[in-house]
């Protein structure tokens, strides 16, 4: 309810102090170049498209990996995005009012949003 009083298109859950997901997306942010999603657990509810974009990270070579995130490093994250079917890969540009990064989606971003793209494209040529 907070997050749409004002105007957010997502909430972000944390947990004593750790972040967790978004309210119906699972969440990655770029630390140092370095894509990070929190590690599945009781908490955290598995996404299709977020095993997806891992799978399709460690293909292109891209760094990533499962760790958790604090609040800190969620909110001097260099780039936020969300994951799921509906949204795909969603890019956060302001958290809380703040800008995130350059307040565009980032170069990480784009590298996984334009292998998606390709991956759906596939998808639509074979299905």
């Amino acid at each position: 309810r907070q997050a749409i009083e004002v105007g957010a298109v997502e909430t972000i859950l944390i947990r004593d102090g750790y972040v967790m997901e978004g309210a119906a997306s699972n969440l990655f942010i770029v630390d140092d170049g370095i894509a990070i999603t929190p590690p599945k657990s009781q908490f955290i509810l598995p996404g299709i498209t977020r095993d997806l974009m891992l799978e399709a990270m460690h293909t292109a070579q891209l760094p990533c990996r499962e760790a958790s995130i604090s609040e800190a490093q969620l909110r001097s994250a260099e780039e936020i995005w969300l994951t799921s079917s509906t949204r795909e890969i969603l890019p956060v540009i302001t958290l809380d009012g703040k800008t995130v990064g350059k307040g565009k989606p980032g170069p990480v971003w784009t590298q996984v949003w334009q292998i998606y793209q390709d991956y759906k494209q596939k998808l639509r040529k074979n299905g």
